[in-house]
């Protein structure tokens, strides 16, 4: 039916071109020399006329397929060999280089495409509707569906690992929990972290947030649990508490985009972080935990793990854990597992109280005891006997956790006919036990207590005597060498002390030094070195 209707349409325009021949004809019948025009005009001019405007369509049509299967060719070498991207959200280009991802202006994509267009050459007249049509293509390339090279991936996993998680597999789990963020899968679920890690996930936010325009990317990760968090719905990251911040936020930094780019990937690849999680049963087993675990599930574990109830004996009414000791041994079993405190601590003490005999008056519980009980007792009363706070405006006294260790060892041995304790101590439980029952002593970077001294070890007597014995030996040696260095450099010192010391601890390189800068002010030159005019002083 539309077919007949396009030969009536075409007969009604051909019907008017006739008449408009023929009206010319009826103009000029009293004008011989227009009649004869429009007769050469209709017989020689116009077919020819038609025959080279043929021609010449023909020609740019053939140009033109000519050109756009070139522009096609073009466009997609072009894009190969340069990975530009774009998010709409932020209005803005990207580049992969196959290594690493980076910013880019739109003006550096025209320029790259105009230089690489006037090499060729045979783009030239084309070269402005090429450039719109590749920047629109480069419009529809979303830079979270790019997908990374192995040396990225490996880049950014080696990056977190194992300076941040302890097995690979932990690594990929949390880029995807970033992939799944960025990509808005699954917001439902809470990830519980430790407070330590808060910095480091404000980092991947503020970066996310300057270099993609995507804010927020770590708001389902939390540091304290709280009860309206439904435990199904909850996920534990185990990720390392011990980091050195600035060194990790500069490799951040540098490799922002690389990170969204390989969590996006990763996000992708396995769909979402669930997923993923269920590849590994180790992995599924902790992070799960709390999904498959209840409130009660935990606090069985931990009295199955930690606490041992004893018969109810009038004899047996030494065995009693104070309150104090039991949240102590309650802390030790959820840093043991990496757990949150997901038990409020009244809710926690009333289970206890249910569980087993408990004296008000005394804040007691009785018929009980713990593996951890004896280590936890020796090293608060070796504490309370050894360890003394200590400020000296000159310098500053501290102890170091691993000293403290070794320190309580000794008094273990000293001390053994009264104590149950082995002498074993990590300095994690060391640590925990001070912030627990000492939170008045200051600890930095976990490792340094601040302005204590331990009666075990005279650590400033011990550096002056090896200074005293030093300035003895160097005087000696100098009356028989004249030619001797005027600078007695840090390291020398210190060499000599560990050498000829005669305790069986040793200070620490960084304290002997802090220490010489207050003894020997007067005589640091070059801030490393000792003048040998020390030794006439």
């Amino acid at each position: 039916m539309s077919d007949e209707k396009e030969k009536e349409k075409e007969k009604a325009k051909a019907k008017d071109y006739f008449d408009n021949i023929e009206a010319l004809f009826d103009k000029y019948q009293n004008n011989t020399y227009m009649l004869q025009r429009l007769c050469y005009h209709i017989t020689d001019i116009l077919p020819s006329t038609l025959d080279t405007e043929e021609k010449n369509h023909e020609k740019r049509v053939e140009r033109t397929a000519f050109l756009t299967k070139e522009q096609q060719t073009f466009i997609q070498i072009f894009l190969s060999k340069n990975q530009y991207y774009y998010l709409s959200n932020n209005n803005c280009f990207y580049q992969y280089n196959g290594k690493t991802y980076r910013m880019v202006s739109e003006d550096d994509i025209q320029y790259q495409l105009l230089s690489t267009i006037s090499k060729d050459r045979t783009l030239m007249e084309w070269k402005h509707k090429t450039k719109i049509n590749i920047i629109k293509q480069i419009k529809e390339r979303n830079l979270f569906k790019s997908i990374p090279e192995t040396d990225t991936i490996q880049k950014i996993i080696n990056l977190l690992y194992p300076a941040l998680f302890s097995t690979k597999d932990e690594v990929k789990y949390f880029l995807t929990i970033i992939g799944d963020s960025i990509l808005k899968k699954h917001n439902d679920l809470v990830f519980l972290t430790k407070p330590k890690t808060k910095k480091f996930l404000n980092e991947i936010d503020n970066i996310c947030y300057m270099v993609t325009g995507y804010a927020n990317i770590t708001s389902n990760f939390v540091t304290k649990y709280n009860e309206t968090h439904n435990f199904n719905n909850c996920r534990l990251i185990n990720i390392a508490d011990s980091i050195l911040f600035d060194n990790l936020k500069e490799l951040l930094t540098k490799n922002g985009l690389d990170f969204l780019c390989v969590a996006t990937h990763y996000s992708d690849r396995y769909s979402n972080s669930d997923q993923y999680v269920l590849s590994s049963e180790e992995l599924s087993s902790y992070t799960l935990y709390l999904k498959n675990n209840s409130q009660m599930d935990i606090f069985n574990k931990f009295c199955e793990h930690s606490i041992e109830a004893v018969a109810n004996e009038p004899s047996n009414k030494k065995f009693s854990i104070q309150w104090k000791n039991m949240h102590f041994i309650w802390k030790l079993f959820i840093s043991k597992h990496s757990l949150p405190s997901v038990i409020y601590i009244n809710t926690f003490k009333k289970l206890l109280k249910e569980k087993y005999a408990y004296d008000e008056t005394t804040d007691t519980f009785y018929n009980v005891t713990s593996k951890y009980l004896p280590f936890v007792s020796n090293f608060i009363q070796f504490w309370e006997n050894t360890i003394t706070a200590s400020t000296n405006g000159e310098f500053d006294y501290e102890i170091e956790i691993d000293e403290l260790c070794g320190l309580y060892k000794k008094w273990i041995h000293d001390n053994s006919d009264t104590c149950y304790s082995a002498g074993n101590a990590n300095e994690h439980d060391v640590l925990k036990i001070i912030n627990h029952f000492f939170p008045s002593f200051e600890v930095i970077e976990n490792k340094y207590i601040l302005n204590v001294q331990c009666s075990l070890w005279d650590k400033i007597g011990d550096m002056n005597k090896a200074l005293d014995k030093m300035k003895e030996h160097y005087k000696g040696s100098l009356l028989f060498n004249q030619n001797a260095a005027a600078l007695i450099p840090f390291d020398e010192i210190y060499s000599y002390y560990t050498k000829n010391k005669q305790t069986k601890f040793t200070i620490s390189k960084r304290y002997f030094e802090k220490y010489l800068d207050v003894a020997l002010a007067d005589f640091i030159e070059f801030d490393n070195f000792v003048s040998i005019s020390w030794l006439s002083s």
